[in-house]
């Protein structure tokens, strides 16, 4: 259990740069791929809506899992940018 009472301990972090890169790269990488699978799920919706005719629905959904794979492409060379220390 945490003590409540005691006294706050300020504790100041120290990075390198490559560690900061690593830091931030693991993050830009997380949300691009959140962007990603959120425009998959866009395009399920879609598709799976009636009420919009077919014509728009395919060229919309397409160009929602374009832009879907792109991000989640951009996140994977990230990824291997970590991996490989090409900075």
């Amino acid at each position: 259990m945490v003590d409540t009472t005691a006294p706050v301990r300020e504790v100041a972090f120290s990075y390198t740069a490559d560690e900061l890169n690593r830091l931030i790269s693991r993050a830009l990488c997380g949300r691009l791929h959140e962007l990603g699978m959120s425009l998959m799920s866009n395009a399920a919706f879609l598709l799976a809506n009636d009420t919009v005719p077919a014509a728009v629905k395919r060229d919309r959904a397409r160009v929602y899992l374009d832009v879907s794979a792109q991000l989640r492409l951009l996140a994977i060379d990230e990824l291997d940018g970590i991996a490989w220390g090409a900075r």
